[in-house]
């Protein structure tokens, strides 16, 4: 906020704001008393002039109803995490499903599923609404189920952030459970908070799952050096949206990317591999 101060009192034509994380993109509607923070801050940046902002892969599409003038160019790391899965597995011959986590991350994972032309399954927590949340230890949720089958057959699922890391490793711990041959994730914005590393490790160790895919949008440096990472680099994504903007050009095809996605799936794997 103070940058972007700085350079509107230098006399900036026009700012655009590159948010690779937006900053309490979780906070985007109100359970009890709680403010809208994901809300709040798209009003301070529209009232400071910002005329756009790029951002990656926004935890909630409410966010955007924030800006009555900014743009927000949401972007989507989806096409070089699938370059990245088909480094790893083998998409001409390996029965892979997508699985999605909840219900929340349906249209994520149904986008994988309908671009790679794979099954989609679901993962559904039974919850018994008569207990009363106290902490994440003491939930109400009484079983976990799927939607699908997995059994015998690689298992890919897709998020948009992970912090502590809890809800995903229990997940694919029962993705493990359910028969899944490999267990593979995809996370666009892998914080990795508190010890989540370790706990990785840990179950990585048990076999619990297999390789996590996630993007340079956010820093990290011990996260470089497990087996089990894999980092997908957006950087070009990004500078490529900042210089069709910059020479007003379209970045339909950049936001809508399933063209580029099709080719990519047509592509030999082990051509791929050789690259």
């Amino acid at each position: 906020l103070v940058t972007i101060d700085a350079v509107r009192q230098a006399g900036a034509r026009q700012i655009t704001l590159v948010l690779p994380a937006y900053p309490y993109s979780r906070q985007h509607k109100k359970k009890s008393r709680e403010g809208l923070t994901a809300a709040l801050l798209g009003h301070i940046y529209e009232m400071m002039e910002v005329k756009r902002i790029i951002t990656l892969d926004l935890h909630s599409r409410e966010i955007v109803n924030a800006f009555a003038h900014t743009h927000c160019e949401n972007l989507h790391a989806s096409y070089q995490i699938i370059r990245e899965l088909a480094r790893v597995v083998d998409l001409t011959k390996e029965d892979l499903v997508v699985v999605s986590p909840d219900t929340g991350a349906i249209d994520r994972n149904k986008f994988y599923a309908t671009g790679l032309k794979k099954p989609l399954a679901m993962i559904y927590k039974e919850r018994d609404y008569s207990i009363v949340t106290q902490d994440a230890k003491n939930t109400n949720i009484k079983s976990i189920k799927l939607l699908g089958d997995v059994k015998g057959k690689v298992a890919f699922l897709a998020d948009d952030m992970l912090g502590t890391g809890g809800t995903l490793l229990k997940a694919m711990g029962f993705l493990h459970e359910q028969g899944a041959t490999k267990v593979i994730a995809a996370i666009s914005l892998p914080f990795f908070t508190g010890n989540a590393i370790e706990q990785f490790d840990e179950a990585y160790s048990k076999g619990l799952f297999y390789r996590i895919i996630g993007t340079n949008a956010v820093y990290h440096e011990e996260l470089l050096k497990r087996e089990w990472y894999i980092s997908t680099n957006v950087s070009g994504l990004f500078a490529n949206v900042i210089t069709r903007l910059h020479h007003d050009q379209s970045l339909s095809d950049l936001l809508d990317n399933r063209t580029i996605i099709d080719k990519l799936i047509k592509v030999s794997t082990p051509a791929e591999k050789a690259e």
